[in-house]
């Protein structure tokens, strides 16, 4: 290949091998605080609820425009097509204005209160992006948390399908020697079949743990995925029971901070009718220069103007009145707000002190029912106990790691909402 067409293909070729270089080879390993961040950068919702923000930028802008200098220009030009004045034997001229006027607001309650009202606005679309971001959150940890929980189990099955196929092996070895019956083997195989279905099973919830994972980060199905973290990172008796002591200052909850200032705003428009009873007051000054015309006019003009309301019919009454009603109902609502958050803090310290307890008693019970396996293959390879024995013996000890992962899920689950309430998701 000459040389030259060997650069034109490398140059073809370039965007292409860049991308490759740029789309990651093996698993994106992810911890718990980088599936959150990832989560959280990459939500469309929660996108949407930025550019809120940004909008709200733009309305605060629009108010306090409303009061600065109004500046306008004008050009004017009138022609009369040489009508002659018949009185006078003369024709009347063609005009030709130019201008400026320029307008000042100097006293309006509300534009005063219209900037305040549209920077409160802004506070609340920022706070609605905390709470969706807390709800992206919570969403991410809990299924960050279920695939753990479901990986160990599956692991567990998996080295009990190993164990119990060893097992199997042994029993129709000793079958043939004539040292076991056939329902001993047929007993093994059974118990050895159900560990392969659970195992397929359990691969199965697996993999749509992981799909939901990837959907809620905002990946394509199918893109590698691995859990650096550990379950047992984050089963720290000392954390659950720094949480279950934490006091509850409810100022501190996102919903109740939200609550807080749509009250704010609500007072803020209250305030904004009463203002409508107020008068405006606006200054003016214009200038024209006649370019072309035959009459005379003063070029300079000024004024201040005064707007006094007077009656709309109670128009303005029950527009007042309906913004009081609305305060009071966001008052009771708030109130209300109040009670269900401390409702709800006491519920989740109670589910999180009987999680805890119930993940240290299957904790305890896992350990019981591996020496009750363990003794029990022991008397089985010694032909002391029949393989029914060693079976419900096996049977007992997958259902106390079962019970064991539940627990573990269940006492993470708790510690994440008591966390969300907190406002203390990282």
């Amino acid at each position: 290949m000459k040389r030259g067409v060997l650069v034109t293909f490398i140059v073809i070729l370039m965007p292409w091998i860049t991308r490759a270089q740029e789309t990651p080879n093996g698993p994106q390993s992810l911890t718990l605080e980088q599936a959150v961040n990832f989560a959280v950068e990459h939500n469309k919702e929660l996108q949407a609820s930025q550019m809120k923000i940004v909008l709200r930028n733009k309305m605060i802008q629009e108010a306090i425009s409303e009061g600065l200098p109004q500046i306008n220009g004008s050009l004017d030009y009138t022609t009369n097509f040489n009508h002659e004045i018949e009185s006078f034997r003369s024709k009347l001229p063609d005009q030709s204005t130019v201008g400026v006027s320029i307008s000042q607001l100097l006293f309006s309650g509300q534009w005063i209160l219209g900037i305040q009202t549209s920077k409160i606005a802004k506070t609340i679309a920022a706070q609605q992006v905390t709470l969706t971001e807390l709800d992206i959150k919570e969403t991410v940890y809990n299924s960050y948390y279920t695939i753990l929980v479901s990986e160990r189990l599956m692991d567990i099955v998996k080295k009990n399908l190993e164990n119990m196929s060893e097992v199997q092996t042994h029993t129709e070895n000793m079958y043939k020697a004539g040292t076991a019956e056939i329902t001993d083997v047929d007993q093994i195989r059974i118990t050895v079949g159900q560990l392969k279905n659970s195992l397929l099973s359990m691969q199965r919830t697996v993999d749509v743990n992981y799909n939901l994972l990837r959907l809620q980060l905002g990946l394509q199905a199918g893109t590698p995925i691995e859990l650096t973290d550990r379950l047992e990172n984050f089963l720290t008796e000392d954390g659950f029971q720094k949480l279950s002591a934490q006091a509850f200052d409810i100022n501190e909850n996102s919903q109740y901070q939200l609550m807080q200032t749509q009250e704010e705003l609500q007072k803020k428009m209250v305030g904004s009718k009463k203002w409508a009873y107020a008068p405006t007051i606006s200054a003016s000054y214009s200038y024209s220069y006649q370019i072309k015309s035959g009459l005379f006019s003063a070029p300079h003009t000024a004024g201040v103007t005064m707007s006094i309301p007077l009656f709309s019919g109670l128009q303005r009454k029950a527009q007042l009145d309906q913004e009081k009603i609305t305060l009071d109902q966001t008052t009771l609502n708030k109130s209300l707000l109040e009670d269900q958050l401390n409702l709800q803090e006491e519920q989740y310290k109670f589910a999180l002190k009987n999680a805890l307890e119930d993940y240290n008693l299957q904790k305890e019970n896992i350990i019981v029912a591996k020496k009750v396996l363990d003794n029990y293959q022991y008397k089985y390879n010694a032909g002391a106990v029949s393989s029914l024995d060693l079976t419900q013996a096996n049977n007992n000890y997958l259902q106390a790691e079962n019970n064991y992962t539940s627990a573990c899920l269940t006492l993470l689950q708790a510690q994440t909402q008591l966390d969300k309430l907190y406002n203390q998701l990282k």
